[in-house]
């Protein structure tokens, strides 16, 4: 009896260290922060681990009462805190973004992450789903292909944004790792939506209206 609880607790160990995340940095991307299981865990776990854990710390990550707010928010929407995650792919100034079991994406944001709350456009990033809850907002969206891209493809996604008639917004040339190719039909698109704006307060008040005409 003594040798089997013994081996229970080593056992016991063994899934502790194996579900605590390696923390590293994907130099290719510059320099963002990942933290990565072995094996699924749920996303109320991987937030308590980002609000325990002092290595992660670049971005909203490093904001330890945020992620707090995050989970305590989250808890008010659905069953959303119970999907499994496999990696944290980045923190930025104010958004988390984590890659899930079934190779999605889940991007928790403080505060709405589409300015001024704009509709989506065919060059943003596929969502499947969205919610809030307080001042915590969540989108699950479609995960892409990131690896080795050229930075040319930051270019044509500008122009993308343009001839929508927005704005981009703190995109750079060298930005690669604000966009994406999806491997369902091949597509470039942009993952932070906060890049694409309105051109002023008038072009967003006026866009509305004009969406509200055509609803009637």
């Amino acid at each position: 009896m003594k040798i089997k609880t013994q081996r229970t607790i080593l056992k016991q160990k063994r899934n502790k260290i194996q579900q605590r995340p390696f923390v590293s940095r994907d130099i290719a991307r510059g320099y963002v922060q990942m933290a990565e299981y072995e094996r699924p865990v749920t996303l109320k776990k991987a937030l308590y681990d980002i609000r325990r854990n002092p290595e992660i710390n670049q971005g909203i990550a490093s904001c330890k009462e945020i992620i707090q707010r995050f989970i305590e928010d989250l808890g008010f929407s659905g069953n959303i805190l119970k999907r499994k995650v496999v990696k944290m792919l980045a923190s930025g100034a104010s958004a988390i973004v984590f890659e899930t079991a079934d190779g999605k994406v889940i991007k928790i944001t403080d505060g709405n992450h589409i300015p001024f709350n704009r509709p989506l456009q065919d060059f943003d990033v596929p969502v499947f789903r969205k919610g809030k809850s307080g001042k915590t907002f969540f989108y699950i969206e479609e995960k892409l292909f990131q690896n080795n891209l050229p930075d040319f493809f930051v270019d044509i996604i500008k122009e993308m944004i343009k001839s929508a008639g927005f704005v981009p917004v703190d995109l750079y040339d060298t930005d690669v790792h604000q966009i994406g190719i999806s491997a369902k039909n091949h597509k470039l698109y942009l993952l932070d939506a906060e890049c694409a704006r309105y051109k002023n307060i008038l072009h967003a008040i006026f866009d509305k209206i004009f969406r509200l005409s055509r609803r009637k």
